[in-house]
């Protein structure tokens, strides 16, 4: 009974033994590893072979700045989560990838984060079509195509529309003044107004041609700016003198004045011929009766409008001087009129 006892025992222990012996190794593995020597258990380190301190997008990876985010490789890039800026602790993140922080109050901040851009001016990382560093929003003229926006808005039409965003969507230039075609007053750019060439007839696309040379490609005329100031360039506020200027009149509006100016020459020439022969007659007349038979005479001119009413007066006044100049009057002459009665009778119209 006592070695029945004993046995009994003894293959407890050995059994409580063993017990022990296998279940040691199980205590083993529970230990976490650590194989790349970082703070970072190998079940839980996404990099599991290089040290790394990075917490944020991935545990255990490299992080060279320091701010918790890891440093991008090929199978782990900034789409993923990765440190955008891997060389500045204060930025991380670039949601539209256009090299502009999503961090805010910072010098390379991306005021339009969301959508991709370049621009640096006035706002940074906003859409600049045109890549002179100026956002669309604020560019004069966003798509480069050297046109201004309003110019481009301003030349649409019903039937054409000019998109300004648009670099193939360019308004004709023909001067390439930066001015479309349509709303150009000048659009060979040779200074005269494309109104005033199609009107005398010279080519107004056409910068060698103008209005002064359009006849034989010699000039015919000038602008006059008083003095001995003359010029080639067209000035609205000078005087013209020139052929196709003489045309336009001729063709226009003053056709019937421009034809009635022989008529007028013609009338002065005569009046101021009929004057100084009268004059002549005066001053070399001797007969007192005779000089009172003139003056009637200049009256009756004076009344009929032959001569001018001024002249009349000069005619009376040498008249007078005359008598004086033979020192008597002549018998039985009627009372002379008086200077206003002359005008009133024969020159109250306007002069001519």
């Amino acid at each position: 009974m006592h070695r029945f006892n004993t046995a009994l025992v003894l293959s407890l222990v050995l059994l409580f033994a063993m017990v022990i012996a296998s279940a040691q190794p199980s205590l083993e593995l529970t230990l976490p590893a650590f194989a790349d020597g970082d703070s970072v258990p190998d079940e839980e380190d996404a990099c599991p072979d290089v040290n790394g301190t990075s917490t944020k997008d991935r545990q255990g990876c490299p992080d060279g700045d320091g701010d918790g985010w890891s440093d991008g490789d090929e199978n782990w890039t900034r789409t993923d989560g990765a440190d955008a800026f891997p060389g500045r602790a204060d930025a991380w993140s670039d949601l539209d990838g256009d090299g502009f922080t999503d961090q805010p109050n910072l010098n390379i901040t991306d005021d339009c984060p969301t959508q991709a851009g370049t621009s640096t001016k006035i706002l940074t990382g906003c859409s600049d079509m045109d890549y002179d560093l100026v956002p669309d929003i604020y560019d004069d003229d966003a798509d480069g195509d050297g046109i201004r926006n309003e110019q481009e808005r301003a030349a649409s039409s019903g039937l054409r529309l000019f998109d300004p965003f648009d670099a193939n969507s360019v308004p004709a230039d023909v001067d390439a003044d930066t001015i479309p075609d349509v709303i150009d007053d000048d659009n060979d750019n040779d200074g005269w107004p494309d109104e005033v060439e199609m009107v005398r007839g010279s080519d107004h696309l056409d910068k060698e041609e103008t209005p002064f040379n359009m006849f034989g490609n010699v000039s015919t005329g000038a602008f006059y700016h008083g003095g001995l100031t003359f010029t080639q360039e067209y000035d609205p506020d000078a005087m013209e003198i020139s052929v196709s200027w003489i045309l336009d009149i001729l063709t226009g509006e003053l056709v019937i004045p421009i034809l009635l100016i022989p008529i007028y020459v013609y009338m002065f020439v005569k009046r101021r011929r009929r004057f100084m022969a009268l004059e002549t007659m005066i001053e070399g007349e001797s007969d007192l009766n005779r000089l009172h038979e003139l003056e009637l005479q200049v009256n009756e001119l004076v009344r009929n409008k032959s001569i001018r009413v001024y002249h009349g007066l000069v005619l009376r006044n040498t008249i007078e001087t005359r008598e004086v100049s033979l020192g008597m009057k002549p018998k039985g002459r009627a009372k002379r009129t008086d200077h206003a009665a002359l005008i009133l009778d024969g020159g109250a119209d306007s002069e001519e």
